[in-house]
């Protein structure tokens, strides 16, 4: 498959699990004295079974003090994408070769999802008034991409 060759592939939101959901709440700070580290993984790298696979996708979200450098709140949660119809031409050795615009539609997909979720269970907390901020998908797919070529490199 030549690169850009467009072709459709159905995308299902298959579930969220927070697997981590810690925070402080404490009333000697204020929302602005709080900062947000967002941080993402995609795990794309399971086998294709009669043109479908699976995608994770982990987000992790560090809110901390900024003058103290503590962390109030760790949460990770993952979100799991379901892909049907990859081609056979967009599969080597057994797994799916995913084009770029694909991989940050499920990381906006993620983060999305997992603004929302945050909102809906941190409510009556401090996490209800911090929403995560509007980020771009598509540096974190980019960084990964950037990440895999140097590990390539060694």
């Amino acid at each position: 498959m030549k690169s850009g060759d467009p072709y459709a592939i159905g995308i299902r939101f298959d579930g969220l699990k927070f697997f981590r959901f810690g925070f402080i709440e404490k009333a000697d700070y204020h929302d602005e004295d709080l900062s947000v580290q967002l941080s993402v993984d995609i795990k794309d790298d399971e086998l294709v079974r009669d043109g479908t696979a699976n995608v994770f996708v982990k987000v992790t979200v560090l809110f901390v003090i900024d003058n103290t450098k503590e962390i109030v709140a760790n949460i990770e949660v993952v979100s799991l994408f379901v892909l049907e119809g990859i081609r056979d031409d967009a599969i080597e050795d057994g797994r799916a070769i995913y084009p770029e615009r694909l991989l940050t539609t499920l990381v906006s997909l993620a983060i999305s999802t997992t603004r929302g979720a945050i909102l809906a269970k941190g409510a009556g907390s401090f996490l209800e008034r911090m929403p995560l901020p509007i980020v771009n998908p598509k540096e974190f797919v980019e960084r990964r991409k950037s990440k895999e070529a140097s590990n390539n490199d060694e």
